[in-house]
């Protein structure tokens, strides 16, 4: 190994930590915003009136098709 080849090595060394620590921390904030999320889900389930019907999103789009008003 020559002297020469040191900042080579050096580059390839912080380029591949430094990617995998990027990575890491961007996995990390996916989690964390997902976990919010799910939270704010929780609560406003928990907040919604026992008697009001749950229409599931696929489908709502699903009777929005159907419709005799949606046309051909």
């Amino acid at each position: 190994m020559d002297s020469a080849d040191l900042p080579v090595i050096l580059i390839e060394v912080v380029l591949i930590f430094g990617g995998t620590l990027a990575f890491g921390w961007w996995q990390l904030r996916s989690v964390r915003r997902d976990r919010e999320r799910a939270a704010q889900d929780r609560a406003a389930e928990a907040a919604r009136p026992a008697d009001v019907p749950v229409m599931p999103p696929s489908a709502a789009q699903g009777s929005a098709a159907t419709s005799p008003l949606s046309g051909p």
